[in-house]
């Protein structure tokens, strides 16, 4: 559900910001506590997702993983996301059907909990169409005064 809800914002915000119009396919797994390894469940919620999203869109440009850790030492936590990162981009490297360039975030947060409170043990990953080469429509054709592609 909280997946859902970030997809919806992610597309508000891009919808908003005119200049920065872009397609996006995103989905967030959760961990436990101090752990860093990708359980059966979440192998298969991405595996499903991949299946979903190829299905949308059958060309990738790149895949981006946002971490997050919580921990009352910063440096633990940093650590933690870090290997978070790095289990989740081998496992979504793994799954992908053609090899994309992958970036990783590792953020380390002291509260396990966000201002909104939703958990900062997170991995939210993002899978970026090839918009030219499945000539997908200009999100944004409606020409900005001012504004120069």
């Amino acid at each position: 559900m909280k997946a859902k809800y970030i997809a919806l914002l992610s597309l508000a915000l891009t919808v908003c910001q005119a200049s920065a119009c872009s397609y996006i396919v995103q989905t967030q797994l959760s961990f436990e506590g101090d752990s860093a390894a990708l359980d059966r469940s979440q192998v298969i919620k991405l595996s499903e997702w991949l299946n979903r999203s190829y299905a949308t869109f059958s060309m990738y440009t790149r895949a981006s993983i946002e971490v997050g850790a919580s921990s009352a030492a910063p440096q633990e936590a940093k650590a933690l996301a870090e290997q978070r990162a790095a289990n989740t981009a081998r496992a979504l490297r793994m799954l992908l059907k053609t090899d994309l360039p992958i970036t990783t975030v590792a953020r380390g947060y002291r509260s396990p909990m966000n201002g909104l409170g939703d958990s900062n043990d997170f991995a939210s990953l993002q899978l970026y169409p090839d918009v030219e080469g499945l000539k997908l429509p200009d999100c944004n054709p409606v020409p900005i005064s001012g504004f120069k592609r």
